[in-house]
């Protein structure tokens, strides 16, 4: 059984997540533990110490779980939740990377639907949560069936983790099908689908990889474009798989314009 840590907020990201994940549930084993966090940075609200300090993040908290219940109840979605819901209160990233550490969980969720700016897309991956953890990290872009997974390669991809990741995620799974793309830069007018050996060696080894664990691939193919234009090719996705960006590159350029849901994996 999968763990998967969900943040909900009251908003359209969190609602499409949230939805998401019921979805997600339908082809594997997974829990969902719902979280919230409340940063006190962000109130204006001044506060004592010892009694009062207790009382105001106690009213933080129960206002917290409420709106996570009230998300969960209005979706009304069938997966399984850990639980009730948590709600932290301090620091987003340094909560939220605790509860992923003590919690065990597999896997991290959620919402973000303004990731198609690559500067935007850059931070949030950069950031203290997605840089530190050692999680499965999924962004949920928009609400699609995740049935059809890709599974992403490319300059700057370790067959030697993407392959391993992937092979413990997908394990005992339904997915309806698995393709494996390959992507490299080219200025051209549309993007160009090129011979299997453009993919080189680490293409190969990926393939190899996947056969030797039992895992079936329905295509595979090495796409030449630029990341706007190849981006569009993922729109029959539902989800995709890859490694961190360790830096600005065209494959980051690629992922901030996929509208696919996309896992991260280091």
């Amino acid at each position: 059984m999968i763990r998967g840590l969900l943040v909900l907020d009251e908003n359209l990201a969190s609602s499409i997540a949230l939805r998401y994940a019921g979805q997600l549930s339908a082809y594997m084993p997974i829990q969902f533990k719902a979280a919230h966090v409340e940063d006190p940075s962000n109130s204006k609200r001044t506060v004592g110490t010892g009694w009062v300090q207790r009382t105001w993040e106690k009213g933080i908290e129960d206002a917290g779980i409420q709106t996570v219940q009230r998300l969960i109840k209005t979706e009304k979605v069938g997966c399984q939740f850990l639980g009730a819901p948590q709600v932290f209160i301090g620091n987003r990233d340094d909560e939220l990377l605790e509860a992923l550490s003590q919690g065990n969980y597999d896997l991290f969720v959620e919402g973000n639907l303004n990731t198609s700016n690559v500067n935007d897309f850059y931070n949030l991956i950069n950031a203290k949560l997605y840089s530190k953890s050692k999680r499965l990290m999924l962004i949920v872009k928009n609400l699609v069936n995740p049935g059809k997974i890709v599974l992403i390669c490319g300059d700057g991809v370790d067959p030697d983790i993407l392959v391993p990741q992937f092979v413990k995620f997908i394990k005992e799974t339904s997915f309806i099908s698995i393709d494996l793309l390959f992507y490299k830069f080219q200025e051209s007018d549309s993007p160009v689908l090129l011979a299997k050996t453009e993919g080189g060696s680490a293409f190969s080894k990926i393939e190899e990889m996947l056969q030797e664990n039992d895992i079936k691939i329905h295509d595979n193919k090495v796409v030449c474009g630029t990341p706007e234009q190849t981006a569009n090719l993922f729109r029959g996705y539902g989800l995709a798989f890859t490694t961190f960006p360790t830096r600005k590159s065209v494959r980051l350029e690629l992922l901030a314009n996929i509208p696919t849901p996309i896992i991260l994996c280091r």
